[in-house]
């Protein structure tokens, strides 16, 4: 590692090799119920869930590909914690939003990697989340866009007090490690 650009510790090996199908995309329809149960401070819906979204919004954002869709993160109101990682050739990108209406959608954070092969996606130390609702979108760059990451939802972290988003851009490896958000609160 070079001491003139440090770059944060990542153990990249427990996401290799991971077992992965297309996410479940939630309906419209539990999307507004696991929102109003987070909302009304229901404990279990706290958490990530896959979800679509319009044509429109990917556009807006510049993200192509097969496997264009965000993840739900419903976290308590005293808000969380997010930290990201990657390990990846290309540059990784993790983009949260507050709404998946590209008209209106506020960018909360936007993260990249500086360069292929580092393990920096944001601050070091991370950054804060206010609580409520946000969406996740991971992709990596290629010339002018960004080509949308296939994902899964790893719930153990924090002993039920998180859960980390994880990213693969490669197809033909279940590798997921790309583009990685934890997601953790009290």
């Amino acid at each position: 590692m070079s001491k003139r650009f440090p770059i944060p510790e990542f153990d990249r090996d427990q996401y290799k090799n991971m077992d992965w199908s297309a996410p479940k995309l939630l309906s419209k329809a539990e999307q507004d119920r696991l929102i109003a149960a987070a909302k009304k401070g229901d404990a279990k819906a706290y958490g990530c869930y896959p979800v679509t979204a319009d044509a429109a919004f990917f556009d807006h954002f510049k993200v192509t590909g097969a496997h264009r869709h965000a993840v739900l993160c419903l976290t308590p109101p005293q808000g969380a914690r997010l930290a990201g990682r990657s390990w990846a050739w290309p540059i990784q990108r993790a983009l949260v939003v507050d709404s998946l209406d590209p008209a209106s959608a506020k960018v909360l954070q936007e993260w990249k990697t500086p360069r292929p092969m580092n393990t920096r996606l944001g601050p070091d130390e991370g950054a804060t989340l206010d609580g409520g609702v946000a969406y996740i979108v991971f992709g990596h760059k290629y010339a002018d866009h960004w080509i949308a990451n296939r994902t899964l939802v790893d719930k153990r972290a924090a002993g039920g007090k998180g859960c980390t988003v994880v990213s693969a851009s490669d197809e033909d490896a279940n590798d997921f490690h790309a583009c990685n958000l934890s997601v953790t609160w009290a």
